[in-house]
């Protein structure tokens, strides 16, 4: 799911990450007030330092949340990655998560792009619309 697009303000890179977002919500958190969206970075690597956005903060819960694609989830980038997230959250008396669409599929909560595209507040980014537009094509054949 690497389609994107803007919901309620906020540039989001997937489905996934507005999969997420929506069910957070539905659990009672905002997006911009109790759910800061691509806010904390980690800093990570050995010989040349770079920065890590983490997706999903949480400050009342003390938790991180990244959003991958369970086949993306464990690459040696990404590995990285996590490893420094972990070391800043015990450093930090926080929790970090990853997120995938196996998880979201199990609790019911991952969105296909048609149901995105009925949401309102979203506004889907230029590759997204034309997936869209290939699938409803399809569908009238």
């Amino acid at each position: 799911m690497a389609y994107g697009g803007t919901y309620k303000g906020t540039r989001f890179r997937s489905l996934l990450e507005l999969s997420v977002i929506r069910h957070l919500e539905s659990e009672g958190l905002v997006l911009g007030d109790t759910m800061l969206y691509e806010t904390t970075i980690v800093t990570y690597g050995k010989i040349k330092k770079r920065n890590y956005i983490v997706d999903l903060t949480l400050p009342r819960d003390k938790l991180l949340i990244e959003v991958k694609p369970s086949s993306r989830a464990e690459n040696r980038n990404n590995r990285a990655k996590r490893d420094a997230a972990e070391a800043w959250c015990k450093v930090n008396g926080w929790r970090y998560v990853i997120i995938t669409e196996e998880e979201l599929a199990r609790c019911g909560q991952l969105l296909r792009l048609d149901e995105v595209h009925q949401v309102t507040d979203v506004i889907l980014g230029e590759k997204a619309q034309r997936a869209l537009r290939r699938k409803q094509r399809k569908r009238k054949k």
